[in-house]
């Protein structure tokens, strides 16, 4: 076959390490106050603002409803968008600014009745996560799809990506409840100081992806059968849900997304309650999160020796044995400590390549149906990351409620602190195992090399024709 002109293309599809590192900016971005939300924003809401355990997760529940909805309709969004800036990137642009405003707004919980508190919660939490959040980072993910369509470059895109993501992370979980605790009028316990805090992180979380905008680049110019047309919804639905690669990385990045809910929130309440300590939490994320940041830069050097399907098994892997080592002490500091390392180290291979099985699964919806379908494919991640997050939390703050945890209190039950302990133990663990299973089922790493080779005929065909 005549790929001269194809191969064209993808010589002017190389990034330059200096845009590979902007769009790592951008990953740091949308992390911060993903990671606000996961790991702190529940106990926020129970511990700060005096909103009971059961209510939140009545509103996270009832919200999946429109969160799920709101990324399949910003995939279509974007897969519709034009502009000079083009599809994808246009969006890191408009949404900067209301991404710092939804998140402060999360703080400002007036200390009013019930009823109208939890309406305020329901509200602003929906802002941030189904509107705001989604037409963030969606968009901001998808750009990688049309930063370049070479394999090789897309997989160093997402090294660096994954190397630079834990930093949101530990920017939050290391320093948030620390600097709380020396701030003046109240540390921790002061809803203003929380306030305050969010909008530092969330200011400069908007400016590192205006940063981001500026210096990445949309190169790929798509050639499928809407021959550059915005793709008419009656199209693009139908060919989404014949993608069953998009359905099972959707499911994966549910319990993924569960899983990260779990880790982050019930290390808060374990540290606090079973340790005694909240300062712990920050070296237990740091050993998660930090060592993340070299094994994937490690990964690199290793990835070919197996699939990438298989290296998401393994870690699933690690994150199980990370989360059972507690059942020799669950009191010890050091194995805590330990145990996040392990979680972290089974965390690397699964960021350091489902995103880039995503972009795989692209390009299996287009040589299945014809259709480019990337935003709407992309959904996959946001859709299922929002669904875990609030599946957990939902789970989190009804078994926490039922089991007689109270905010308030300065001292819980032998019972409520044997609920906290199973739920960071055997709940992760769990987790671990439901993500091996949908892995199972993934076999393009097989298939993906008779995928492209069609799918690349076709466009070639297609550039000679232009």
């Amino acid at each position: 076959m005549d790929l001269i002109g194809y191969n064209k293309r993808v010589q002017k599809d190389k990034v330059t390490g200096f845009e590979k590192f902007a769009y790592g900016c951008g990953e740091i971005s949308t992390n911060i106050v993903f990671t606000i939300a996961t790991s702190l924003l529940t106990m926020f809401y129970t511990d700060v603002a005096h909103v009971s355990a059961a209510t939140i997760g009545m509103i996270i529940a009832i919200s999946q409803i429109f969160n799920g909805a709101s990324d399949i309709c910003a995939g279509f969004i974007v897969d519709r968008t034009r502009s000079k800036y083009g599809r994808a990137r246009v969006w890191m642009l408009r949404m900067s600014g209301p991404y710092a405003i939804a998140a402060i707004l999360l703080m400002t919980v007036p200390q009013i009745a019930p009823m109208a508190q939890a309406i305020y919660v329901f509200i602003t939490y929906n802002l941030m996560l189904t509107v705001v959040y989604t037409l963030f980072q969606l968009p901001f993910a998808t750009t990688m799809t049309y930063m370049t369509r070479s394999q090789e470059e897309r997989a160093k895109i997402n090294i660096i990506r994954m190397a630079m993501s834990p930093i949101g992370n530990i920017l939050v979980t290391l320093l948030f409840t620390r600097i709380l605790k020396m701030m003046p009028n109240g540390g921790m316990d002061s809803q203003k100081n929380w306030v305050i805090l969010t909008a530092i992180y969330a200011i400069g979380a908007a400016l590192m992806m205006l940063f981001c905008f500026v210096n990445v680049r949309e190169r790929v110019v798509v050639k499928d059968e809407a021959a550059g047309d915005k793709v008419p919804l009656k199209k693009a639905l139908p060919a989404l849900f014949k993608n069953k690669y998009f359905i099972l990385l959707f499911l994966f990045f549910v319990s993924f997304a569960m899983y990260q809910t779990f880790q982050g929130t019930m290390a808060t309440y374990y540290c606090k309650w079973i340790i005694g300590d909240t300062d712990i939490i920050g070296n237990v994320n740091t050993a998660c999160y930090g060592i993340t940041i070299v094994a994937t830069l490690l990964l690199g050097k290793v990835m070919h020796l197996t699939s990438k399907r298989n290296w998401c098994i393994i870690g699933a892997l690690f994150i199980i044995a990370g989360s059972l080592l507690l059942i020799l002490n669950p009191t010890s500091v050091a194995l805590v400590t330990f145990g996040g390392l392990l979680r972290g180290i089974g965390m690397t291979p699964i960021l350091g390549m489902i995103f880039t099985m995503i972009a795989d699964s692209i390009e299996y919806g287009q040589w299945k149906t014809g259709l480019r379908t990337a935003g709407a494919i992309q959904s996959a991640t946001t859709s299922g990351q929002k669904f875990g997050q609030g599946i957990g939390s939902a789970l989190i703050g009804f078994i926490m409620q039922g089991n007689g945890y109270n905010g308030d209190m300065a001292v819980q039950s032998a019972h409520t602190l044997q609920t906290i302990s199973n739920l960071f133990i055997y709940g992760i663990a769990i987790l671990g195992a439901i993500m091996i299973v949908i892995l199972l089922f993934y076999h393009l790493d097989k298939e993906y090399p008779k995928i492209i080779r069609e799918l690349l005929e076709r466009e070639s065909k297609v550039v000679l024709k232009d």
